[in-house]
C-alpha cells in the first residue's frame, strides 16, 4: 500500500467512526448549508426576561364600561437575522427578509373524562394541563431596520408587537365600544411570541425563527392592589400628538412569573378555569 496513503485513509476511517456514533436523531439536525438566524430579546421587564402589555381593565368594575384607564398596548424587542453569521443588507428596490409573528396564548384547563368514553385524563395528577390558542390576529409585529445611510437597511433593529385586539369600551375612543372588562380579560395571558423570518438566496429560500415571552396583563398591580384598584402609572409622558404614554416601574409587582399573575387576574374578572378531556389521552 502506498504509504502517502495512510494518513488519508486513516483520517476517513475517524470521521466514520465519528459520525456512525452519532445518535440520527442528533445526525438530522447537522447541516452545512446557508442558515438564517433569528435572535430577539425582550425590553419589557427586563428582570423577568419578557414583554408586556397592560390592557387598561378596571379590575373593580370587571363587567361594566369605566373611566378611560391608561393602557399600555406596545412592547418591543431588539431584533438581529444574521446569515451565514452576517448580517444582510438591502436597498429600497430589493426586498430584505420577511418576518412574521405568531403568538400563543397559555391557558390552563381543568381535565375531565369524556363522560361518554371515559377517555380524556391520563391519571389522577393530571388535573391541571396547558393548552394553547392562537390569537395573533389580535397582534401586529414591526420590525424596524437600521438604516445607515438612505435607502440601505442593516438586519439590525427591533421589533414592535402591537395589541389591535378589543379593549374595554371607555379604555380608549372608538375602539369596541361595548365591550367589557370581563369580555376583554380572556386576552390576560402568559404568550408564547415565535418570530420567523425567511430571505430568498438566489434560488433557495432561507428560513429562521426565535422564540420569546409576551405578558399581556389587565392592570398593573402591587402586592396590596391584586384584588384592588389597579396602579397608577409611575410616569406619563405626553406625545406630540396630544396622547399619552404610561410607564410602570414594575407593572407585575413581586410576581415572579406572568402566568402566575394572569392567573389571579382572570379570577379576579370572574374568569374560570375552562374543562374539557385531554385531547391525546389514549386511556
Amino acid at each position: 500500500m502506498n504509504h502517502k496513503l495512510i494518513p488519508v485513509v486513516a483520517a476517513l476511517l475517524i470521521v466514520g467512526m465519528l459520525f456512525s456514533a452519532i445518535p440520527l436523531s442528533f445526525a438530522q439536525t447537522l447541516s452545512f448549508g446557508p442558515s438564517l438566524s433569528v435572535m430577539t430579546v425582550p425590553e419589557g421587564d427586563q428582570l423577568l426576561n419578557t414583554g408586556v402589555m397592560i390592557l387598561g381593565i378596571d379590575p373593580l368594575a370587571p363587567n361594566a364600561a369605566q373611566a378611560p384607564l391608561p393602557v399600555n398596548l406596545m412592547a418591543e424587542y431588539k431584533l438581529v437575522i444574521t446569515y451565514n453569521g452576517a448580517t444582510l443588507q438591502w436597498n429600497d428596490a430589493t426586498p430584505g427578509p420577511s418576518v412574521v409573528c405568531n403568538i400563543l396564548e397559555k391557558d390552563k384547563v381543568n381535565v375531565i373524562a369524556d363522560p361518554k368514553s371515559g377517555l380524556g385524563k391520563q391519571g389522577s395528577w393530571e388535573n391541571l394541563m396547558t393548552t394553547l390558542v392562537d390569537v395573533s390576529n389580535k397582534f401586529v409585529c414591526k420590525p424596524r431596520w437600521k438604516n445607515p445611510v438612505p435607502s440601505i437597511y442593516e438586519s439590525v433593529g427591533v421589533l414592535d408587537v402591537y395589541y389591535v385586539g378589543p379593549l374595554p369600551a371607555a379604555a380608549v375612543t372608538n375602539v369596541n365600544t361595548g365591550t367589557t372588562g370581563k369580555q376583554v380579560g380572556y386576552f390576560i395571558a402568559d404568550n408564547i411570541v415565535t418570530v420567523e423570518a425567511f430571505f430568498s438566496a438566489g434560488k433557495a429560500v432561507v428560513f429562521g425563527s426565535d422564540i420569546q415571552d409576551l405578558c399581556t396583563l389587565g392592570w398593573a398591580v402591587t402586592d396590596a392592589t391584586v384584588t384592588g384598584a389597579a396602579v397608577a402609572a409611575t410616569w406619563i409622558i405626553t406625545k406630540p400628538d396630544g396622547t399619552q404614554h404610561y410607564i410602570w416601574a414594575n407593572p407585575l409587582g413581586s410576581f415572579v412569573s406572568c402566568e402566575r399573575l394572569a392567573l389571579v387576574e382572570r379570577d379576579r374578572l370572574g374568569i374560570t378555569l375552562a374543562t374539557g378531556p385531554d385531547p391525546l389521552s389514549t386511556t
